[in-house]
């Protein structure tokens, strides 16, 4: 696999990123990404792979899709429960407020919430069971909170998200139909929308630090961003997966010496089956060659 560089003009066979912005902003000196590296890494894993990430200490952006479409899924949660955070300290929500946990509720893949069945759940731990476990009822839940899926589209927008939508709950939204623009967002809005949440000013220093907590201690990104890392690095991160293979990760990935990273990977299987399988490696392998490609390899 070859990776290549230059920061002053495409070269044939290159994506030049000169148009394109670092997550929304302007980066002088824009690196660009081997499309033949890129298309092994589709071939290999049978994937569409869309990819946007920046180097917050460098500026450096490398992207791969930018801005095509891909399901949404999971990675809306991130989104809802930053807004619960905003809410609180708007003084509309507070974290203790206790949500009803009925049975009617509960949807496929709530490993939380279906234990509290009957009983009551914080909006804290519903964002928690939102974001380590990607409780679907605890997702549904808290979009209830902030008053319903068009709440989520209305939010990243004020983030400088202008391409995510939310238009279904869980578990319609994961249903990613080809040509289907519900429940859809791009790597390079993805990226941008939670670059301005977790190093931006979209929330308070004690909201953006609870939102980086709880996206650190996520269960779900074994197999994606965290099986690309190198030693000594974390991520702080939100998974997805819907039908058609349908595999997402976004977040920050923060290494030992202080560097941090946003990145968003959404892909999707090049089978034309509803239940084609999740493409994990495609996204740990996007992930590889990215960290490459800034010099964090």
């Amino acid at each position: 696999m070859t990776i290549e560089f230059n920061r002053r003009r495409a070269l044939t066979g290159l994506l030049a990123l000169g148009a394109l912005t670092a997550c929304g902003r302007a980066a002088a000196d824009p690196l660009l990404l081997d499309i033949g590296a890129v298309s092994t890494l589709e071939h290999r894993h049978g994937a569409r792979i869309g990819l946007f990430a920046v180097d917050l200490s460098s500026g450096a952006e490398v992207a791969n899709r930018p801005a095509e479409r891909f399901a949404m899924c999971s990675t809306f949660k991130a989104y809802a429960a930053a807004r619960v955070l905003q809410m609180v300290d708007q003084g509309k929500l507070t974290l203790d407020a206790v949500v009803p946990v009925v049975a009617a509720d509960i949807v496929a893949n709530s490993p939380v919430t279906s234990f509290r069945v009957g009983g009551e759940m914080t909006l804290r731990e519903l964002c928690e069971a939102a974001l380590t476990r990607s409780d679907n009822a605890a997702g549904n839940l808290l979009l209830r909170a902030i008053g319903g899926p068009s709440e989520i589209t209305a939010f990243a927008r004020t983030i400088g998200d202008r391409d995510s939508r939310l238009d279904r709950w869980e578990t319609d939204l994961n249903s990613a139909h080809p040509g289907d623009l519900r429940d859809t967002t791009t790597p390079q809005a993805l990226c941008g929308g939670y670059r301005e949440l977790l190093a931006g000013s979209a929330l308070r220093a004690s909201g953006r630090e609870m939102l980086e907590k709880w996206m650190r201690a996520t269960e779900t990104s074994n197999k994606r961003f965290r099986a690309a890392l190198p030693a000594g690095w974390t991520s702080a991160d939100k998974t997805g997966a819907g039908a058609y293979g349908s595999t997402n990760d976004a977040g920050l990935l923060i290494g030992p010496d202080g560097q941090r990273v946003v990145a968003a990977v959404l892909t999707r299987s090049l089978q034309d089956r509803e239940d084609a399988g999740p493409l994990d490696g495609a996204i740990a392998d996007s992930v590889r060659l990215t960290l490459a490609m800034l010099g964090h390899g």
